[in-house]
């Protein structure tokens, strides 16, 4: 069995500090070379990878990067496809990123998170609205909490911190995949 975590981050940068951040949570684990598979983009243009990682004990962590909304979709909806073979699954999303591939970034992190809830998912949200002008959003963090099975949903909203994001998913219950 293996967990999948799902990154939705579309900044080339941020995905990097968001994989490493989740191989320091897991400590020994070896990342799939490409030529082995393991790490693969099928959206050209926009960096969406999936990247495989090997715990020694066989197991294994899936990542998912997904750039825009149209893509991070797409990766939600294949949870189902892949139930019956995912230990785990949680969702790290920052708040603004564009809706397609070269679009402007909006709150789009909000539809994730309402998806997340709708399926059961985990999900943390770590984001930088410094640079952004949605402050008024703070507000809609708790009642989203509140509609969650879970009862919360973590948030990071002043510095992207991937190690607490990681570290936030970890200490909760992460949903088995429905």
């Amino acid at each position: 069995m293996v967990n999948l975590i799902i990154v939705v981050e579309d900044k080339r940068e941020e995905q990097e500090r968001a994989l490493e951040a989740i191989k320091r949570s897991l400590g020994d684990v070896e990342e799939i070379s490409e030529e082995k598979g393991g790490r693969v983009n099928l959206f050209r243009d926009c960096p969406s990878p999936m990247v495989a990682l090997k715990s020694p004990d066989g197991g294994g962590t899936l990542i998912h990067f997904a750039a825009t909304l149209e893509i991070a979709e797409i990766r939600l909806n294949s949870v189902r496809s892949f139930a019956n073979c995912l230990q785990k699954v949680g969702v790290i999303t920052d708040l603004m990123f564009p809706a397609k591939c070269g679009g402007k970034e909006e709150p789009n992190g909000l539809g994730i998170i309402a998806k997340c809830i709708e399926a059961k998912l985990r999900v943390v949200v770590c984001s930088d609205i410094d640079h952004h002008d949605v402050d008024w959003l703070r507000p809609i963090f708790p009642i989203l909490g509140k509609a969650h099975p879970t009862g919360d949903v973590p948030v990071i909203l002043d510095k992207k911190d991937w190690d607490k994001a990681v570290a936030l998913l970890a200490d909760t219950p992460v949903s088995a995949a429905a």
